[in-house]
């Protein structure tokens, strides 16, 4: 997505504070398109009801590129990997490869488009973190903990109560984690969680510090279709989460607001403008 500028030749200049907003929007959205691809959904459902994904005797078979191969893969460590180091546990691939999930890193697990049976171990090691990688957040713990996130971010998790848990308690640390963590947990708290934990996320909103991304929980209220939820995406449409509170309109359909959006075809941003439009089309009139 293009950088927030204006195209009018009769735009006055924008200010510092203008600037950074647009910024954020347009860094946002990128996010936004990035985060979704880390797994495609599968199907919109209602509630699963919070069903919990367990180990099984018969985990679900998995693959993705670069998945280790042959039985005897975890002898065969390639070279650049050290245990305790850049995000290398050998203890986290010896439970996931124990469920049917073989990956040398987490990262690298984040390739499988789900991973259902992998859900508890990554819920468990998030929870506990700092017992199992004492000391400072550094590059390590980071890229444990933003992996866990990301694996996280599964539609196998939909509705679980403890993978939901889990990312509301890493959006509410404060001072904010380090690194990528907090904006990982909220793109992966949009899609897992349900409209149940609308009161939950709505506190969240407004709770997060200024330099944290509201824009994910913003959108997730697209889910939910409540006048609560309405009342809060129309909160920020015009602010620099004008990007996300769109895509929570388009997905609630709300009637009575189309002169609220109707601005922002104007917009400098032509994601926003696009936004716009393709929210006119499905709004009532």
């Amino acid at each position: 997505m293009p950088e927030r500028m204006s195209t009018m030749s009769d735009q006055q200049p924008l200010t510092g504070a203008e600037r950074l907003a647009q910024l954020r929007q347009a860094i946002g959205a990128i996010e936004s398109a990035s985060a979704d691809l880390v797994r495609q959904p599968r199907p919109p459902a209602e509630d699963y009801g919070g069903a919990q994904a367990s180990r099984s005797d018969t985990p679900e078979s998995i693959t993705y590129v670069g998945m280790p191969e042959g039985d005897d893969w975890m002898r065969r460590i390639p070279a650049r990997y050290h245990d305790g180091q850049d995000g290398f546990d050998r203890r986290i691939m010896e439970e996931l490869a124990a469920v049917g999930a073989p990956c040398y890193t987490l990262n690298d697990l984040t390739k499988a488009r789900t991973v259902p049976q992998g859900i508890p171990i990554f819920v468990d090691w998030l929870n506990h973190l700092e017992e199992r990688i004492p000391g400072p957040e550094d590059h390590h713990r980071q890229a444990i903990r933003s992996n866990l996130i990301r694996n996280l971010n599964d539609p196998a998790a939909r509705g679980n109560r403890d993978a939901i848990d889990a990312l509301i308690n890493q959006l509410e640390r404060r001072p904010p984690l380090p690194g990528g963590a907090t904006g990982f947990a909220g793109f992966a708290l949009k899609r897992i969680a349900t409209k149940r934990d609308f009161p939950r996320v709505a506190q969240l909103i407004e709770d997060l510090p200024p330099e944290m991304s509201k824009g994910p929980l913003i959108e997730y209220l697209g889910k939910v279709k409540t006048p609560e939820a309405l009342d809060i995406a129309l909160r920020y449409l015009d602010t620099e989460w004008t990007y996300y509170s769109l895509k929570a309109l388009i997905a609630m359909k709300p009637a009575g607001i189309r002169s609220r959006v109707e601005p922002h075809l104007q917009d400098p941003n032509a994601m926003i403008r696009r936004l716009a439009r393709r929210a006119l089309e499905k709004l009532p009139e």
